[in-house]
Protein backbone atom coordinates (compact mmCIF):
# COMPACT_ATOMS: atom_id res chain seq x y z
CA UNK A 1 0.00 0.00 0.00
CA UNK A 2 1.50 3.35 -0.96
CA UNK A 3 2.28 5.86 1.77
CA UNK A 4 -0.05 8.90 1.70
CA UNK A 5 1.69 12.14 0.82
CA UNK A 6 1.11 15.39 2.71
CA UNK A 7 0.35 18.22 0.30
CA UNK A 8 -0.62 21.83 0.73
CA UNK A 9 -4.29 22.27 1.51
CA UNK A 10 -6.56 25.07 0.43
CA UNK A 11 -9.46 25.93 2.75
CA UNK A 12 -12.11 24.78 0.25
CA UNK A 13 -10.60 21.34 -0.13
CA UNK A 14 -9.21 20.82 3.38
CA UNK A 15 -12.12 18.78 4.78
CA UNK A 16 -12.26 16.45 1.77
CA UNK A 17 -8.49 16.09 1.74
CA UNK A 18 -8.36 15.26 5.44
CA UNK A 19 -11.14 12.67 5.07
CA UNK A 20 -9.35 11.05 2.14
CA UNK A 21 -6.06 11.06 4.06
CA UNK A 22 -7.66 9.44 7.10
CA UNK A 23 -9.40 6.84 4.95
CA UNK A 24 -6.09 5.95 3.31
CA UNK A 25 -4.60 5.44 6.77
CA UNK A 26 -7.61 3.33 7.89
CA UNK A 27 -8.30 5.79 10.70
CA UNK A 28 -11.66 6.96 9.45
CA UNK A 29 -14.58 7.33 11.84
CA UNK A 30 -17.16 4.63 11.12
CA UNK A 31 -20.55 5.59 9.77
CA UNK A 32 -23.47 3.73 11.23
CA UNK A 33 -26.54 2.48 9.40
CA UNK A 34 -29.20 4.09 11.55
CA UNK A 35 -27.34 7.32 12.23
CA UNK A 36 -28.19 6.81 15.90
CA UNK A 37 -25.61 6.50 18.64
CA UNK A 38 -24.96 3.24 20.44
CA UNK A 39 -25.65 3.80 24.12
CA UNK A 40 -25.60 1.84 27.37
CA UNK A 41 -27.54 2.66 30.53
CA UNK A 42 -25.63 1.90 33.71
CA UNK A 43 -26.17 2.65 37.36
CA UNK A 44 -23.30 3.31 39.78
CA UNK A 45 -23.36 3.24 43.56
CA UNK A 46 -20.71 3.10 46.25
CA UNK A 47 -21.23 1.76 49.76
CA UNK A 48 -18.41 3.18 51.94
CA UNK A 49 -19.02 0.93 54.95
CA UNK A 50 -18.47 -2.17 52.81
CA UNK A 51 -16.01 -0.45 50.44
CA UNK A 52 -18.07 -1.81 47.55
CA UNK A 53 -18.63 -0.27 44.11
CA UNK A 54 -21.71 -1.66 42.38
CA UNK A 55 -22.25 -1.29 38.64
CA UNK A 56 -25.68 -2.26 37.35
CA UNK A 57 -25.85 -2.94 33.60
CA UNK A 58 -29.43 -1.98 32.85
CA UNK A 59 -29.78 -1.94 29.06
CA UNK A 60 -28.38 -0.75 25.75
CA UNK A 61 -29.94 0.71 22.64
CA UNK A 62 -29.08 1.04 18.95
CA UNK A 63 -26.27 -1.54 19.01
CA UNK A 64 -24.91 -1.97 15.51
CA UNK A 65 -24.97 -5.30 13.73
CA UNK A 66 -22.33 -6.36 11.24
CA UNK A 67 -23.41 -5.99 7.59
CA UNK A 68 -24.20 -9.71 7.23
CA UNK A 69 -26.47 -9.94 10.33
CA UNK A 70 -29.70 -8.36 11.53
CA UNK A 71 -29.06 -8.78 15.27
CA UNK A 72 -26.26 -9.62 17.67
CA UNK A 73 -25.90 -11.58 20.93
CA UNK A 74 -24.54 -8.82 23.20
CA UNK A 75 -22.96 -9.19 26.61
CA UNK A 76 -20.91 -6.78 28.74
CA UNK A 77 -17.46 -7.04 30.28
CA UNK A 78 -16.94 -4.58 33.12
CA UNK A 79 -13.39 -3.78 34.18
CA UNK A 80 -12.27 -2.00 37.32
CA UNK A 81 -9.38 0.19 36.17
CA UNK A 82 -6.70 1.63 38.43
CA UNK A 83 -3.35 3.17 37.59
CA UNK A 84 -4.08 2.72 33.88
CA UNK A 85 -4.41 -1.06 34.27
CA UNK A 86 -7.40 -3.37 34.24
CA UNK A 87 -7.44 -4.72 37.78
CA UNK A 88 -10.58 -6.85 37.90
CA UNK A 89 -13.14 -8.12 35.39
CA UNK A 90 -16.76 -9.21 35.61
CA UNK A 91 -19.22 -10.01 32.82
CA UNK A 92 -22.94 -10.33 32.20
CA UNK A 93 -24.77 -13.10 30.44
CA UNK A 94 -25.49 -12.70 26.72
CA UNK A 95 -28.88 -11.64 25.39
CA UNK A 96 -29.69 -13.47 22.18
CA UNK A 97 -30.73 -11.89 18.87
CA UNK A 98 -31.19 -8.25 19.89
CA UNK A 99 -29.76 -4.80 19.22
CA UNK A 100 -31.55 -3.36 22.27
CA UNK A 101 -30.69 -5.75 25.12
CA UNK A 102 -31.94 -5.54 28.70
CA UNK A 103 -29.58 -7.09 31.24
CA UNK A 104 -30.54 -5.76 34.69
CA UNK A 105 -27.42 -7.41 36.11
CA UNK A 106 -25.24 -6.05 38.92
CA UNK A 107 -21.52 -6.56 39.35
CA UNK A 108 -19.59 -5.44 42.43
CA UNK A 109 -15.97 -4.60 43.08
CA UNK A 110 -14.18 -4.16 46.40
CA UNK A 111 -12.37 -0.83 46.43
CA UNK A 112 -11.35 1.40 49.34
CA UNK A 113 -12.92 4.87 49.24
CA UNK A 114 -9.47 6.45 49.10
CA UNK A 115 -8.88 4.82 45.71
CA UNK A 116 -12.07 6.14 44.06
CA UNK A 117 -10.25 9.29 42.91
CA UNK A 118 -7.87 7.21 40.77
CA UNK A 119 -10.16 4.34 39.76
CA UNK A 120 -12.53 4.03 36.79
CA UNK A 121 -14.94 1.55 35.27
CA UNK A 122 -14.54 0.39 31.67
CA UNK A 123 -17.70 -0.92 29.99
CA UNK A 124 -17.17 -3.12 26.91
CA UNK A 125 -20.17 -4.41 24.96
CA UNK A 126 -19.29 -7.47 22.88
CA UNK A 127 -21.08 -9.74 20.41
CA UNK A 128 -20.98 -13.37 21.52
CA UNK A 129 -22.20 -14.62 18.14
CA UNK A 130 -19.10 -13.46 16.27
CA UNK A 131 -17.83 -16.25 14.03
CA UNK A 132 -14.23 -15.06 13.87
CA UNK A 133 -12.33 -17.98 15.42
CA UNK A 134 -14.55 -18.15 18.49
CA UNK A 135 -13.72 -14.66 19.71
CA UNK A 136 -16.26 -12.05 20.71
CA UNK A 137 -16.28 -8.88 18.60
CA UNK A 138 -16.22 -5.53 20.37
CA UNK A 139 -19.43 -3.60 19.64
CA UNK A 140 -18.46 -0.50 21.62
CA UNK A 141 -17.00 0.70 24.89
CA UNK A 142 -16.79 3.62 27.29
CA UNK A 143 -14.89 4.51 30.45
CA UNK A 144 -16.58 6.17 33.42
CA UNK A 145 -14.23 7.78 35.91
CA UNK A 146 -12.64 10.89 37.41
CA UNK A 147 -10.21 11.46 34.53
CA UNK A 148 -12.86 11.39 31.80
CA UNK A 149 -14.97 14.21 30.36
CA UNK A 150 -18.65 14.85 29.74
CA UNK A 151 -21.25 12.44 31.08
CA UNK A 152 -18.57 9.87 31.96
CA UNK A 153 -17.02 12.34 34.40
CA UNK A 154 -20.30 13.76 35.73
CA UNK A 155 -21.66 10.25 36.39
CA UNK A 156 -18.58 9.37 38.45
CA UNK A 157 -18.77 12.67 40.35
CA UNK A 158 -22.47 12.19 41.09
CA UNK A 159 -21.73 8.71 42.43
CA UNK A 160 -18.85 9.91 44.65
CA UNK A 161 -20.95 12.78 46.05
CA UNK A 162 -24.00 10.59 46.74
CA UNK A 163 -22.75 7.47 48.53
CA UNK A 164 -25.29 4.67 49.02
CA UNK A 165 -27.45 6.07 46.22
CA UNK A 166 -27.80 4.47 42.77
CA UNK A 167 -27.12 6.98 39.99
CA UNK A 168 -28.17 5.88 36.48
CA UNK A 169 -26.99 7.54 33.28
CA UNK A 170 -26.76 6.80 29.53
CA UNK A 171 -23.28 6.62 27.97
CA UNK A 172 -22.30 6.64 24.30
CA UNK A 173 -20.35 3.59 23.14
CA UNK A 174 -17.47 4.27 20.76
Amino acid sequence: MPTPQITSITPASSFTHICNLLASLCLCVPTYPSGERQEVLISLSYLPSAERLTVVLLKARNLYSPPNKDTIDPFVKVYLVGGGKRLKKKKTSARKHTNNPVWNEAVSFSIPSGQLSTAAVEICVLDQSNDLMGTSALVGSCIVGPRETGTELSHWQDMTHNFRKSIAMWHVLT
